[in-house]
């Protein structure tokens, strides 16, 4: 039964874990005999360094963070943001007589759950927003008391597509000083000023001065200009009697929770609508987005902490998010006054460029044992044998990993490797598996670690041939490449144990190909990925060095994430978890 069950799992890993010409080619001399040693080796040589990612690039990301997430293991973190705004409608026609009725902003969280009642009604689960001891899965309902201040200016600074040399603009993490000192607002006129008020400017502290993650329905009421007056209406249009009774308000649109804010009417007539403007620049003159952008140059919204409140972060798909003016004018052509909307486009759709503006307060034990330590130096005997290794999205912390040892004989292989080589093994399955450091991580809830983890090629800076190869597909594509790994395992517990990524292809590679594409050693990175979907690689602001080679960037995946997690490096005191390379083979006798 034993051998049988060894066969099973030989066929198995031949056809799922193989894609390489070279691997096909040394099973099929393989098939067939009979003399077969399973066997599982876990002796590789392995270092990793934890590295600090200093300032990164941050432009056009398509999640973006903004609140503030303090973490108990790595810090504290405040994420403001700054976008320019897109007209949705190139050189408009707003009419004439304009009178603006409302100016709202809203930006959608991520949801991951709905329930609609009977009377249309719906109740949302909140995604994506972190606190300390906010824990969804545990209905612990606290967003109302997770307050900071926010506050949206328009953004005074010209945010480029593309440098002077051609190249695609860059905007890096440590831009907020410069977007501050650049900010505009609204005088007691609605003029836009240098350093005025800020735009949401509503009398309700929620708005503001004590904003929070609302998980609540937004809810849009209708409302029609009747004999010049813009009110309450009934379905018919009609103004309903008693203004103030809300029960009789009709739902024009119901919203999912987001942020939605009321903006400076004011401010939006003089800057769009105000044919005094001594300028002469207004919406009627905006032939398309490039001038419009120039013109109003999008939007900035500045987070503060409020002393003695712990507040919240979300993710936010600023794509989805819009800014609208409710106003009313004279068409061209009529004599009536009409009601209308004015949509305009945040975040980079429709071409627009944005900068996540990131500040970091890190805790001084993750300081120095984590990305400041001594050991993490090329001069130490140590270096890269850490006991823990501190992965940390956003600007944060990556790890990268050499496997097999140095090159002592001068032939560009390591010692190590070419024994490995010599071998001639038939590679079943590889995989590294990274166990977390509960000790440190439990003092986190369960939500604030990592889903998903991923491996690269650090040399090449692109994704190993296992991740390329793995073409298994989820219904929540967070889950994809779920042969590859990386998933967070929880082992039946509500805690992360650990994470498991299968580089069977690349080992089998390294061992056995004849193919100097393939055969070659490199170095590999481990960061935190919000989205395993996405590989492309974002800038360093300063490159990082390992043992005289120079690195400028890493996925962008792991920009977008707040989160990160400890994991046992290759010296921990907990020899059962430390980090190691295991391999499984079948070695012809």
């Amino acid at each position: 039964m034993k051998n049988y069950f060894k066969l099973i799992l030989f066929a198995f890993s031949l056809v799922v874990v193989s894609c390489d010409k070279d691997f096909n080619s040394v099973g099929s001399d393989l098939v067939g005999d009979e003399h077969f040693n399973y066997e599982i080796d876990s002796l590789a040589e392995i270092k990793a360094y934890t590295k600090a990612t200093g300032e990164v690039q941050t432009n056009n990301l398509s999640v973006n963070s903004l609140g503030i997430y303090k973490n108990d293991v790595f810090g504290t973190t405040t994420a403001s943001f700054v976008t320019q705004v897109g007209m949705t409608v190139g050189n408009p026609d707003y009419g004439t007589n304009v009178q603006i009725r409302d100016v709202y902003l809203y930006v959608p969280f991520f949801v991951s759950n709905k329930v609609t009642d009977t009377n249309g009604d719906s109740t949302y689960e909140l995604d994506s927003i972190f606190s300390n001891n906010y824990d969804v899965d545990a209905n612990l309902d606290q967003l109302s008391s997770k307050k900071f201040k926010l506050s949206v200016f328009e953004n005074g600074y010209f945010l480029q597509s593309s440098e002077p040399n051609g190249d695609i603009q860059k905007y890096y993490s440590d831009m907020g000083s410069i977007i501050d000192s650049n900010k505009k607002g609204s005088d007691s006129n609605g003029n836009s000023v240098n350093n005025g008020s800020r735009l949401n400017d509503d009398t309700d502290v929620s708005q503001n001065d004590q904003f929070y993650f609302d998980k609540n329905e937004i809810k849009i009421y209708k409302k029609n200009t009747v004999n010049g007056n813009y009110v309450y209406v009934d379905e018919s249009g009609n103004e309903l009697p008693n203004q103030s009774d809300a029960t009789t308000w009709v739902v024009k649109e119901r919203l999912s929770p987001g942020i939605y804010l009321k903006l400076n009417k004011n401010f939006f007539y003089k800057k769009f609508f105000d044919g005094t403007n001594p300028a002469n620049l207004n919406l009627a003159n905006m032939v398309n987005n490039n001038n419009f952008r120039n013109y109003f140059r999008g939007l900035y919204f500045k987070v503060e902490a409020i002393a003695g409140v712990e507040a919240a972060m979300a993710m936010l798909n600023f794509s989805k998010a819009k800014l609208s003016i409710d106003y009313s004018s004279i068409s061209t052509g009529s004599t009536s006054v009409t009601d209308k909307t004015a949509t305009f486009n945040l975040g980079i759709s429709s071409g627009n460029q944005t900068i996540s503006l990131v500040d970091n307060n890190f805790k001084q034990s993750y300081l120095d044992n984590g990305i400041f330590n001594p050991e993490n130096n090329s001069s130490n005997s140590n270096y890269g044998k850490n006991e823990r290794l501190y992965l940390k999205g956003g600007v944060g912390s990556v790890v990268y990993i050499d496997l097999f040892g140095p090159d002592t004989n001068g032939n560009n292989i390591s010692d190590q490797l070419e024994l490995y080589k010599n071998k001639k093994w038939l590679i079943n399955d590889a995989y590294i598996e990274f166990y977390i450091d509960t000790n440190v991580m439990n003092q986190l809830n369960k939500k604030e670690e990592p889903l998903r983890l991923y491996l690269f090629d650090a040399t090449n800076q692109i994704p190993l041939i296992d991740f390329t190869a793995d073409a298994t597909v989820n219904t929540n594509s967070k889950f994809n490449k779920s042969i590859f790994g990386g998933t967070i395992d929880r082992e039946n517990t509500s805690r992360g144990v650990k994470y498991k990524i299968r580089i069977t292809n690349l080992i089998n590679n390294l061992f056995n190909s004849t193919n100097e594409n393939y055969n070659k050693n490199l170095r590999l990175g481990l960061c935190v990925s919000e989205t395993i979907s996405t590989t492309s690689n974002f800038y360093y602001k300063n490159p990082i060095t390992i043992l005289g080679q120079e690195i400028k960037y890493f996925p962008v995946g792991s920009i977008m994430s707040p989160v990160g997690t400890v994991i046992h490096g290759p010296n921990s005191l907990d020899v059962g978890k430390r980090l190691k390379l295991k391999i499984h083979y079948t070695e012809p006798n």
